[in-house]
């Protein structure tokens, strides 16, 4: 108990001396204003500094959180800048892509229009997993139409022909394949011939006989006569020619004029003019080289 009230007195007692001591100043002051001037001074020097001090800091401190703040903010922007500029730059590959493929089925119908034939657009969507037939297979079937031997051409020539057909998608054998055979014609000759598959991207025209004047870079066509492709589609070219001694025929290599490789859609075809062209216009020759 007496050491509460100690205590107590002890801090009534410091309260009063600083009481005391701060009316002794007041009235000094006011007696002496010189002195009292000089305290103010040194009082502005001690304190100036130190506030100076803290300003800065302050001012520093404000200064690094807003750059900290607009560099954060930048880096959003940026990385939502740089998404935009990916969602853009696949917008106008898709873009791209699409003009392509309907450049292509745009030549695909003119092909069909110049031949005076019906067809169906059909996809390729893979190829024979076997490897021992040349073929590919495409995104129309029964459901759309496709029967079995039905003729597939395209923009550059001779395709195949459609050997099975599921409700949507066919098998396509192409001219490539050693099962595949063409009726065809030498353009300028008019000799008839038929053209079978020898493995990748080549053929073999035969039956056509010595007699016959065949040169290098000569066009094949179909003659139409084997009830399977409309007359005058381009097959290919001759490549090479060889005339072995005694034999009745000659050996003719002929590059078909499509690229198999690069093959992406065709023209399934549905239906045959009624009269077949008596001449092939110069538009048959568009895609061979």
């Amino acid at each position: 108990m007496r050491r509460e009230i100690s205590s107590t007195s002890q801090v009534a007692v410091a309260c009063l001396s600083l009481f005391l001591a701060s009316l002794f100043l007041t009235a000094y002051s006011s007696r002496n204003p010189a002195i009292a001037r000089i305290g103010n001074a040194l009082v502005l020097e001690i304190v100036t500094p130190i506030s100076s001090a803290a300003e800065f800091v302050a001012r520093g401190i404000s200064s690094g959180w807003h750059r900290y703040v607009f560099l954060a903010n930048t880096a959003k922007e940026n990385e939502a800048l740089r998404g935009r500029m990916s969602e853009l730059e696949r917008d106008v590959a898709r873009a791209g892509e699409f003009e392509r493929e309907n450049l292509r089925l745009r030549a695909l119908l003119q092909v069909g229009a110049e031949n005076r034939v019906q067809g169906v657009a059909a996809s390729i969507i893979g190829g024979d997993s076997s490897g021992w037939v040349r073929g590919v297979v495409v995104n129309k079937g029964s459901s759309s139409g496709i029967r079995e031997g039905m003729a597939v051409i395209h923009a550059q020539g001779v395709v195949g022909q459609v050997v099975s057909v599921a409700s949507d998608s066919a098998r396509v054998l192409l001219v490539s394949d050693h099962a595949s055979g063409v009726d065809v014609l030498l353009q300028d000759s008019r000799a008839h011939g038929v053209v079978e598959g020898a493995g990748d991207q080549v053929c073999e025209l035969k039956f056509v006989t010595k007699d016959v004047k065949v040169k290098e870079g000569d066009v094949v066509i179909t003659s139409g006569m084997d009830s399977v492709y409309p007359k005058g589609i381009v097959l290919g070219r001759v490549s090479q020619i060889a005339q072995a001694q005694g034999a009745l025929f000659q050996t003719i290599e002929v590059k078909p004029a499509v690229d198999f490789s690069k093959l992406e859609e065709v023209l399934i075809v549905s239906a045959r003019p009624l009269s077949e062209p008596s001449q092939v216009g110069p538009q048959a020759l568009g895609g061979v080289r």
